[in-house]
């Protein structure tokens, strides 16, 4: 439940309202009767509802390309939750769309940024670290319109799908990672549902954090271990040169920056662990990889 006291006098504007981590946004924010503004490409995807009945859920049609929808829309918005996809200009889409919800009044953005890596280390990375940094200092704190809570999600449990194909067909996925180095991952229903219960706290609780969310720690081998046991087959994991792995996103279409960093990204720390305070944040255990791998089983089944 909410903990905000002025929630009759909420409005959340929330972009990217139809993909994996947004639509779990809406969905939060509706069941704590909460009036949102969904932005999206594709309003079919929102039929009529009884909440857009009850007058709790307005959609606008809108793309990142042409922003006027936006502009026209945000005024007597409370909030924003600010997600921008993997997309040419994208650190300058999300300044340009923080600046003018400030301008309109918005109260607290709550941004999808990146986990913290060295600054300008990963190109793919690098548009999500210029736009926080440009939110904070050059909006937040010049002109002390709002506030901005970012979320710095790990690997998403979602970009496990890219190797969906491979599992089903030739039981093994490959990468450039040892068998037995731990990598970081956050599942996409978890970035959702804290974002939703920052957006539903008040203002002053998190002020102007940065939330690191790493939810699981698994190494290749361990998660070939769960996919074979959760199959009933054996899942095989090889790896390969990362010249083989950069390859392998470049034919999906990935583009230079994003399977550089696919190929290359290693966790800092031999051993990195699941955020202490995500618990906090969620109310309840993180979930893991292998919850994940259960609910989304019929993608790595041949049909």
């Amino acid at each position: 439940m909410s903990n905000n006291n002025n929630d009759k006098n909420e409005r959340i504007f929330v972009l990217g309202s139809t993909g994996n981590v947004g639509s779990v946004v809406v969905n939060e924010l509706l069941k704590n009767n909460i009036p949102v503004t969904a932005y999206t490409r594709s309003p079919q995807k929102f039929k009529e509802t009884e909440e857009k009945q009850k007058g709790l859920l307005t959609v606008i049609q809108g793309d990142y390309i042409d922003l006027t929808p936006f502009h026209q829309a945000i005024q007597g918005h409370t909030r924003l939750f600010l997600l921008v996809p993997d997309m040419e200009d994208m650190g300058d889409i999300k300044i340009t769309l923080g600046e003018k919800a400030y301008e309109a009044g918005v109260k607290q953005i709550v941004d999808v940024s990146v986990q913290t890596t060295a600054w300008r280390e990963y190109q793919a990375l690098l548009p999500h670290q210029e736009a926080e940094t440009a939110l904070f200092h050059s909006v937040h704190r010049k002109k002390n319109k709002g506030r901005l809570v970012s979320l710095r999600p790990s690997n998403f449990m979602s970009n496990l799908l890219f190797v969906s194909d491979t599992i089903q067909h030739k039981h093994s996925f490959m990468d450039a990672a040892g068998p037995d180095e731990y990598q970081e991952y956050i599942s996409p229903l978890d970035i959702g549902q804290v974002a939703a219960r920052v957006l539903m706290d008040p203002v002053e609780k998190h002020g102007d954090t940065g939330y690191e969310l790493i939810g699981d720690v698994k190494t290749p081998q361990q998660r070939a271990t769960l996919l074979s046991k959760l199959l009933g087959r054996t899942i095989r994991y090889e790896q390969v040169a990362p010249q083989v792995v950069y390859d392998m996103y470049l034919q999906l279409g990935l583009g230079h920056a994003l399977s550089f960093c696919a190929a290359s990204y290693q966790a800092k720390n031999n051993l990195p662990t699941v955020s202490r305070g995500l618990s906090i944040l969620l109310g309840r255990d993180p979930e893991s990889v292998e919850e994940w791998y259960k609910r989304n089983k019929d993608a790595f089944i041949s049909s």
